[in-house]
């Protein structure tokens, strides 16, 4: 993201977030911040020399005088540990998992990150017809589209971040190499240090697809095989047979205009089009001729209304969409 628009809040307006006193507009001016480059990495070195804080040992204890036993030195350096522990904990959960962006306004989310404590998750339902953005609290933004559940800790741990997805998202990571970032797919996962990619998981789909823009992926299935992708390339994953495909994708930045409230098909049959049509806009369809279903689509549209969309379509297809508000369904015969 480019930084130099964006002003740098102040270090105090910094540190009052991290230490959880801050208002909720300062929150939201660093929160910004945060997903820039620079905050990013701000963020990450500061949780970085926390966590390495906590690792600490009893070797940094220093005392004048004998201890009577090693149990009693023991005790001591647990006690003095765990103050520390807490005295950083507060500090790093305090960073609240920032905002979700909907319809250009933010949203703070009220949870805390908790690093120490079983918190449980935290889900998001995105429902057919909507589309939304989150960021989380180390910068990393998810775009996620209709009819997707995103479920995320309220604890991101020292040693990864962990989210679940059932639909499809995009996902630009904040690099860390210490925590990588972790897709979860309901069996196979995408492992992601930083990088900038499209997956797409929907249950009643029979394939998984993830498209990379930027960095690298591994997707690893439950037999912890991996399946690593560069920039550029397409990866299908067949759930019932478990074969994985991995092309050079010369349409990827297709599978991510979806974010941009762009709808882009290339060569789509009618099957697959309208199972988008019907997340995006929540319409049901009902097609009057077997024909149909053999014809194909290649088509990118700005056009977000649905009208629009089924005119555009019209105009490339031997189709005809006749669209019924009331009822929300769309008739699709042979012209």
């Amino acid at each position: 993201m480019d930084t130099k628009n964006m002003n740098k809040p102040t270090e105090q307006q910094i540190q009052e977030v991290l230490a959880g006193t801050a208002t909720s507009e300062d929150a939201q001016i660093v929160a910004k911040w945060f997903a820039t480059d620079e905050g990013a990495a701000y963020l990450s070195k500061s949780m970085d020399f926390d966590a390495e804080q906590i690792r600490l040992g009893y070797e940094e204890l220093y005392v004048n005088h004998d201890i009577p036993s090693k149990e009693m030195f023991a005790r001591i350096v647990r006690n003095i540990r765990r103050k520390r522990i807490r005295r950083i904990a507060f500090r790093v959960a305090a960073v609240v998992i920032p905002f979700v962006v909907l319809m250009g306004l933010f949203v703070q989310v009220n949870t805390r990150v908790d690093l120490f404590g079983d918190s449980g998750y935290e889900e998001i339902y995105v429902p057919k017809g909507e589309r939304i953005q989150m960021m989380f609290q180390d910068g990393t933004r998810a775009y996620i589209n209709s009819d997707s559940r995103l479920k995320y800790p309220k604890k991101f741990a020292l040693s990864s971040r962990e989210v679940y997805l059932e639909g499809e998202a995009y996902f630009v990571v904040s690099k860390n190499s210490r925590r990588p970032f972790i897709v979860n797919l309901n069996g196979p996962s995408v492992y992601v240090l930083g990088t900038s990619f499209d997956v797409q998981a929907y249950p009643e789909n029979k394939d998984i697809t993830v498209c990379l823009d930027e960095g690298h992926v591994n997707l690893t299935l439950p037999s912890d095989k991996k399946y690593p992708l560069q920039p550029g390339e397409k990866l299908v994953y067949n759930k019932e047979s478990e074969h994985c495909t991995i092309i050079r994708n010369t349409d990827a930045h297709l599978s991510s205009l979806w974010k941009k409230n762009v709808i882009a098909f290339r060569d789509t049959p009618l099957s697959e089009v309208i199972k988008v049509l019907n997340r995006w806009y929540d319409v049901d369809f009902k097609i009057e001729d077997k024909a149909a279903w053999d014809v194909c689509f290649t088509l990118t549209s700005e056009n977000t209304l649905l009208e629009k969309v089924l005119r555009d379509l019209e105009k490339i297809s031997p189709l005809h969409f006749e669209y019924k508000e009331a009822g929300k369904e769309v008739t699709v015969t042979m012209k």
